[in-house]
């Protein structure tokens, strides 16, 4: 009787080693692929450029006079200036990628949750010929827009970098 105990624990030992074992790679894979993406270039240049777009231009925020490409009411402040977004769909792209630096191109889609606000596109839009586009990372994120007259909405900010 003693024999069958013990057999029965090494089953149930091996049963929660084998389901460990299983927890452990799993884990392991899903870390790997993680870092794998995040060391991806294109990855690191849109995260990059996401976090750059909430910060000021500079040295003002004249479109036309924008060395350094920014939505963000100031340093301390984050909220995306309208006056900016006003004149920024007729930045090309161009001159959209020199201001932000980077070598790939770039779209930004500005669209406001609300019924009443309207969508602001940055940039070129992206081919729609899919053979075209060979890597593209998207990234959205959440922003309060302040117009001009002092008003505020809640929009999403599309970021596609993409190489052709």
């Amino acid at each position: 009787m003693k024999g069958q105990y013990f057999s029965f624990d090494a089953i149930i030992g091996a049963v929660i080693f084998v389901l460990a074992l299983v927890a452990l790679l799993s884990y392991w894979h899903s870390v790997r692929s993680f870092l794998d993406y995040q060391n991806d270039p294109l990855t690191k240049e849109a995260i990059r450029i996401s976090n750059n777009l909430f910060t000021p231009p500079s040295p003002s925020i004249a479109c036309g006079s924008m060395s350094r490409f920014g939505l963000a009411m100031g340093v301390d402040d984050r909220r995306v200036n309208g006056r900016i977004l006003a004149c920024a769909g007729t930045i090309t792209q161009d001159s959209l990628k020199k201001a932000l630096g980077t070598p790939y191109n770039v779209t930004i889609t500005v669209a406001g949750t609300g019924e009443s606000t309207a969508e602001v596109t940055i940039g070129a839009p992206v081919s729609p010929n899919p053979n075209s586009v060979s890597n593209m990372v998207n990234i959205r994120r959440l922003a309060t827009v302040v117009n001009a007259d002092g008003s505020t909405y809640l929009a999403t900010v599309d970021l596609k970098v993409y190489s052709q």
